[in-house]
């Protein structure tokens, strides 16, 4: 709940969309490498920008998740992916970046950044050797931004926007994950002990004034 409520402000959501929040993150971590601890350290350290470039919670995800796939999660992951959003706005010339001999536009008509999943397509590397790779992006992006991008375009574009498309549609996902959770002894006397603490608490408030 903390990082719920720390991360609908960062990403400029309501307080009615807690619960997409928390069905977000509990997809991500039974969906992806990660755990919702480290998700709350990436975003400490990218969801601010990510914000200003005007990628909401789904999308920035969709990007943690894929590299956490390929072991760079956590506070890592969030400052790479913080890192790919800076050098692309440090070398934007007239609303794109070069990568090698190929321009990118990285902000549309309207002044606005594009989708990620798009900038990564039009950035796409393959065929090339890995010096000739490594080459193209640093004409660009520095080497603690590289490290994410190198991840994000291993898994392409494709990917990155299937995970994405999954986070926007994961409603119910902690609730169900809730469910499965206590539907074993150890749930069961959870769920015991919350009502003794109930009713302790209840029947202490009736007498309290007698005790007194």
């Amino acid at each position: 709940s903390d990082v719920v409520t720390d991360y609908l402000s960062a990403f400029s959501m309501e307080a009615s969309q807690a619960m997409t929040v928390a069905d977000l993150m509990t997809y991500a971590q039974g969906n992806s490498n990660t755990s919702a601890e480290q998700l709350a350290e990436a975003y400490k350290n990218c969801a601010a920008n990510a914000n200003a470039m005007g990628y909401d919670i789904q999308q920035t995800t969709g990007m943690l998740g894929i590299m956490a796939n390929q072991g760079l999660k956590g506070s890592e992951a969030g400052t790479a992916l913080t890192a790919v959003f800076r050098d692309m706005t440090a070398k934007m010339k007239d609303g794109a970046i070069a990568i090698g001999d190929t321009t990118i536009q990285v902000v549309d008509a309207n002044g606005n950044y594009r989708q990620m999943t798009d900038i990564l397509k039009e950035a796409a590397t393959d065929g090339m050797g890995d010096a000739e790779k490594n080459a193209a992006l640093m004409s660009t992006f520095t080497a603690d931004s590289v490290k994410g991008l190198n991840l994000l375009l291993n898994a392409g574009s494709s990917e990155v926007g299937d995970f994405t498309a999954q986070l926007y549609d994961c409603g119910g996902s902690a609730k169900d994950t809730a469910a499965v959770m206590q539907d074993n002894l150890q749930g069961q006397l959870t769920s015991l002990q919350s009502k003794i603490e109930g009713a302790s608490i209840s029947i202490g408030n009736i007498l309290l004034p007698y005790v007194k």
